[in-house]
């Protein structure tokens, strides 16, 4: 074992390495370090003369890994893993922390997936106070000022991330679009499809982020537009306002499917392509990481991974 070369391949080097593995991106790894690209470069050209090979090199637009680096990935995601174990063993005690955990979120998501996972946690970890802000209120903007731990919030996966420095966004749960309408409605006495859909008025929700749903883009390249009969603050005005209309209204399948344990209200698919939707979990890297901070983003993440739609 030459201890001498271990010594000059410092945490900082391994950390940079995996995220480069594993993006195969110098920017994308600069942004999850919260650092420059120039910075990850010369890490990278550090870490080539250490040992002994290229590990990474372009092709057209592409960064491709060397032999040397398919054999090493696999080994350096089991090594950090083992170490972050290590460093964190016993550094966090569920049963005798006590504070707040502060979360954005619009409210559709509190009612799923939110609330489920919360009232574990709220088992999990008794001292826990819930603070939980409107979205619109406190929203990705307040984790940089550090007045939230973490945003959740749903979003198209195709559609770009707001490009706010130091946030880092992790897919909590992949999700599907349906559509939700009253139980007798007349479209549901015909073939569902297209058509159908765009033959009825359909609600809008008055939100920043969804003024232009992305689901819409899709409908735009088919040369298709949905007609909006009513334009509400929330989707719990549009499910108190559904049964009462022959409107329709698009959203995502788990708060859709809370919404249907009604007797009054069905859902159906989305009659369409629309890609693929998530709730993603949201926070600012440079804020660091402790182990409070850490336990409750792997908790979240592993709660809004198990469970099971309505």
């Amino acid at each position: 074992m030459d201890l001498i070369a271990l010594s000059r391949l410092g945490g900082r080097h391994l950390v940079t390495l995996h995220l480069l593995l594993d993006n195969q991106s110098v920017t994308r790894t600069a942004e999850r370090l919260c650092t420059t690209p120039s910075t990850v470069s010369k890490t990278l050209n550090q870490l080539r003369d250490l040992l002994g090979d290229q590990l990474l090199y372009r092709q057209g637009n592409q960064l491709l890994l060397t032999p040397m680096a398919e054999r090493l990935a696999p080994t350096l995601h089991r090594l950090l893993g083992e170490l972050n174990g290590l460093t964190r063993q016993n550094a966090f005690n569920p049963q005798q922390w006590q504070g707040s955990l502060r979360l954005g979120l619009r409210e559709s998501v509190m009612t799923w997936p939110v609330g489920p996972i919360l009232g574990q946690l709220m088992k999990e970890v008794p001292g826990m106070v819930p603070e939980i802000w409107n979205k619109d209120e406190q929203g990705l903007e307040a984790l940089a000022a550090g007045k939230l731990d973490f945003v959740i919030l749903p979003h198209d996966q195709s559609q770009p991330l707001p490009r706010q420095p130091g946030l880092v966004w992790e897919t909590l749960r992949e999700e599907k679009l349906v559509c939700l309408l009253r139980k007798d409605h007349p479209a549901l006495a015909k073939p569902w499809d297209l058509d159908a859909y765009l033959s009825w008025r359909h609600i809008a929700i008055r939100d920043q982020e969804l003024a232009n749903p992305f689901f819409e883009q899709s409908l735009a390249q088919q040369q298709v537009r949905r007609q909006i009969g009513a334009t509400l603050p929330d989707f719990a005005s549009a499910a108190a306002l559904l049964p009462q209309t022959d409107m329709i209204l698009t959203a995502i399948g788990g708060w859709a499917a809370c919404m249907a344990s009604q007797p009054d209200l069905v859902m159906r698919p989305a009659p369409f392509d629309y890609g693929k939707v998530s709730h993603s979990l949201v926070w600012y890297g440079p804020a660091g990481d402790g182990s409070a901070r850490h336990w409750f983003r792997q908790r979240i993440l592993q709660l809004g991974r198990e469970l099971i739609e309505p």
